[in-house]
């Protein structure tokens, strides 16, 4: 039996409607509801959507009884990071509301809540999970605090000199350079209207190798706000005590060319030294969004949640 899909609007911002996908398990009922994995999907904040879940996600809620939620945020740079995080905190206050238990009617348990996002989406529920950025962008942290985390190839540090070295061109994109003006036209413009998704096969999806290409995104997502990039910088914030998480669980490709993969160790090592509950996989031979193919079911990730329910 399938799950239930339902395409539900979390909120209204710049004229748009910020929305969520959510999975209802077929055996989930309000005697027993299902616990609620919230999703980010990646594109460095600057493209993608909500309908990019991988396979294993689609499957979560008929073979793992996982009511699995997938929300939109605004999408950097004609929105800014401050923006992006509103958009965050809106989606896991939204899980505690009448309209989300009158949705699912009942039959998702907001109490059992897991954050976790693909690449620059895991990078939202490393900071979701631990609130780090929040007052930096002068916005509360997300309240309840998650039962866990769980970043899938996360970015997790701006000042990774990976984001900020041009590259010309990008190593993996054999030899070609962007020609951003020409190819990305009116994405490019801080000013043109505020999307929050854009399809994974439109002209946006070559934001992020051309943000790669020329060293951006430190300024496309903070350009204008007076925030420093270290304000985001997870591994740093754990080292130094600022922040904890909930257990939390990673999983990065050994050969991973977009996200690197020191962006997950580096926080998974600043938490084993602090003696917070973390684990981490590094898959061999793997690249960036590996998950997406279809014998890729991260059993380690959904064992992970049924110890932490």
């Amino acid at each position: 039996m399938a799950p239930q899909l339902l395409e539900c609007t979390l909120k209204q911002a710049d004229g748009l409607d910020i929305k969520a996908d959510v999975l209802l398990p077929p055996g989930a009922t309000k005697e027993s509801p299902a616990p609620v994995l919230l999703w980010w999907h990646g594109g460095g904040l600057l493209q993608g959507t909500r309908k990019g879940t991988a396979p294993h996600l689609v499957e979560a809620p008929e073979k793992h009884g996982l009511c699995v939620v997938s929300a939109d945020y605004r999408l950097a740079p004609q929105a800014r990071l401050p923006k992006i995080l509103s958009d965050v905190g809106d989606a896991v206050a939204w899980l505690q509301t009448a309209a989300f238990r009158e949705a699912t009617q009942g039959r998702a348990d907001a109490s059992r809540v897991f954050v976790s996002g693909s690449s620059a989406g895991g990078w939202l529920a490393l900071l979701a999970g631990s609130g780090l950025g929040f007052a930096a962008c002068g916005l509360p942290p997300p309240q309840p605090r998650p039962q866990g985390v769980i970043g899938l190839y996360p970015i997790s540090d701006l000042d990774d000199s990976f984001w900020t070295t041009k590259q010309h061109p990008v190593t993996y994109m054999k030899g070609r350079i962007i020609d951003g003006p020409s190819e990305l036209g009116a994405y490019l413009d801080a000013n043109a209207p505020v999307a929050a998704s854009s399809a994974l096969d439109s002209p946006r999806s070559l934001f992020y190798h051309y943000m790669i290409q020329e060293a951006l995104l430190p300024s496309l997502l903070l350009e204008g706000t007076g925030i420093s990039p270290s304000s985001f910088s997870v591994a740093q914030a754990v080292a130094r005590g600022d922040i904890t998480l909930p257990p939390t669980y990673m999983v990065h490709g050994s050969i991973d060319d977009k996200v690197p993969p020191r962006q997950a160790t580096d926080v998974a090592k600043a938490m084993e030294q602090k003696g917070l509950p973390v684990e981490i996989d590094i898959e061999e031979g793997k690249d960036h969004l590996f998950d997406r193919e279809p014998q890729e079911k991260l059993e380690n990730m959904y064992a992970f949640i049924k110890r932490h329910c």
